[in-house]
């Protein structure tokens, strides 16, 4: 299977499934899941950090990169997971955390003893407890002498990728032997989730590598590096870069890079724009030329590299886009994200429409983010389906948002079904595969020519009459203001 032939859901373990009544999804719950996804028709899993962690943020501080938390499951339950989704032709890729790590990571804590031993030089530290010169330093935590550099939160401490540009004696080049000692143990990260059987991995803040990089050319270096060894000895494994820089990461040698809600990208512009961002998006009448221009300048990128734009409706990162359209332009959106140039993924919940819950206490690290990994909402029943627990859920079900999987199937206009259908037309036209694309624009009406296939998106307030209808948003041949269609031009 070809990464472009790739549908992805994306699944936030705690919050999936829980199939042993503690109030916490596993990865069980997950596998008794699969048929859920498989009949959706997604072909592929991106499954956030399962990691042993002290979720300090969301799993995203790794203690033991070698194995399951235990709140989880075991090894066991992911070789259970993998073989039953590959039975099912689902995929899976891991979240690979390559820039920190955890501080009670053992590896980590023995950097830190006051001696010298093997594993001094895996994280950056620098040479005085009572110095904070050279960047984000945490010192007086343990006997080394020195400050260890936070790669993001306090307690995430950096690998030691060493420093393209250096300013005091004691950063290390990039190119210094001893820096190969954080490539080896990543190589050794990857190499144990492959074996097992995963497909690949999403790789977190994949530009955090080498540091005072500004213009990120050593952290390429790295990269190609890395992947010029793990490519050889698995070579259908996918990677995408958490990078939204896609000439950056194609570089690199990443398979498809994210675009993310950035202030300053076509995704934010199109769909999530405000006053308090860059002004109204386009579906609530901002400006189109940001968003076409910058559109077109990520997709000749892709092009030019023969790679892939990684296209989300949203992330465990951000606000849920349910938040910020109603039905109908939910509809659009989805329409343009499925028949764009790239790897769509899908937020776990985002298919039948969950919203953020604002008002909810921080959890796991998660402070503004939490109200996005509330549990999947499946039925009306207790704890909408999520678990059977009477105890309290390790986090809160979204009550002022009642959508779930049991009524979205009970109505042919969800937004379950005109996934579900998207994702079939997606998998039927290989047209919407390649990368070749034309895009045209007048009087805010947008066509994205495909090969043989039209996406007309109608932003004006005009009405637009069509023939050859494959999918519309709007009702008959008919397109008003904010609806859009696929139509042949066989």
């Amino acid at each position: 299977m070809k990464f472009s032939d790739l549908i992805f859901y994306e699944i936030y373990p705690t919050s999936f499934k829980d199939s042993n009544n503690d109030g916490i999804g596993d990865l069980n719950g997950i596998t008794e899941k699969l048929a859920y996804i498989k009949e959706l028709g997604f072909n592929a899993i991106w499954l956030n950090p399962m990691y042993v962690s002290p979720f300090k943020d969301g799993g995203y501080d790794v203690e033991n990169f070698f194995d399951v938390d235990p709140k989880f499951g075991n090894l066991d339950d992911f070789k259970n997971l993998i073989n039953k989704a590959h039975q099912l032709n689902i995929k899976i890729i891991l979240d690979l955390v390559i820039g920190h790590a955890s501080v009670l990571n053992k590896e980590f804590l023995l950097s830190a003893e006051p001696f010298t031993n093997e594993y001094s030089d895996l994280f950056i530290w620098n040479d005085n407890p009572w110095s904070l010169d050279g960047g984000r330093l945490i010192s007086g935590m343990y006997q080394r002498h020195g400050c260890y550099m936070v790669n993001f939160f306090a307690h995430q401490p950096a690998f030691n990728y060493g420093f393209k540009d250096i300013k005091y004696p004691w950063q290390m080049s990039y190119k210094d032997e001893r820096c190969m000692k954080a490539r080896n143990y990543m190589l050794d990260v990857m190499r144990f989730w492959l074996s097992l059987g995963a497909d690949g991995f999403r790789v977190d803040m994949a530009d955090s590598l080498v540091k005072n990089d500004e213009d990120k050319s050593a952290t390429i270096d790295v990269w190609n590096y890395l992947f010029g060894i793990i490519k050889k000895e698995y070579p259908d494994s996918f990677f995408v870069s958490e990078w939204s820089c896609p000439s950056r990461a194609f570089k690199a040698g990443f398979d498809a890079d994210f675009v993310l809600d950035h202030w300053d990208n076509f995704y934010h512009r199109f769909s999530r724009s405000d006053e308090n961002t860059r002004g109204l998006s386009c579906l609530h009448g901002g400006n189109l030329d940001f968003f076409l221009n910058d559109l077109k300048s990520r997709l000749d990128d892709a092009k030019k590299y023969h790679k892939l734009l990684a296209n989300i409706s949203g992330n465990h990162d951000t606000f849920r886009i349910a938040n910020y359209l109603d039905h109908k332009d939910l509809k659009l959106f989805y329409l343009l994200l499925f028949t764009l140039p790239g790897v769509p993924f899908i937020y776990y919940g985002d298919e039948i429409g969950m919203k953020t819950e604002h008002n909810i206490y921080s959890k796991d690290g998660g402070f503004q983010r939490t109200g996005s990994r509330t549990p999947m909402q499946w039925d009306d029943s207790k704890n909408m389906g999520f678990s059977d627990t009477d105890r309290s859920l390790y986090l809160p079900i979204n009550e002022d948002n009642k959508v779930n999987v049991y009524d979205a199937k009970k109505d042919k206009n969800s937004l379950y079904y005109f996934i579900k259908e998207l994702i079939k037309i997606r998998n039927q036209i290989d047209d919407l595969k390649l990368e070749d694309y034309v895009i045209n624009e007048n009087n805010r009406i947008i066509e994205i020519i495909r090969g043989n296939y039209k996406l007309i998106m109608n932003l004006s307030n005009e009405e637009i009459h069509l023939n050859n209808v494959i999918i519309s948003t709007g009702q008959n041949d008919v397109l008003k203001h904010n609806e859009g269609a696929l139509i042949s031009l066989k």
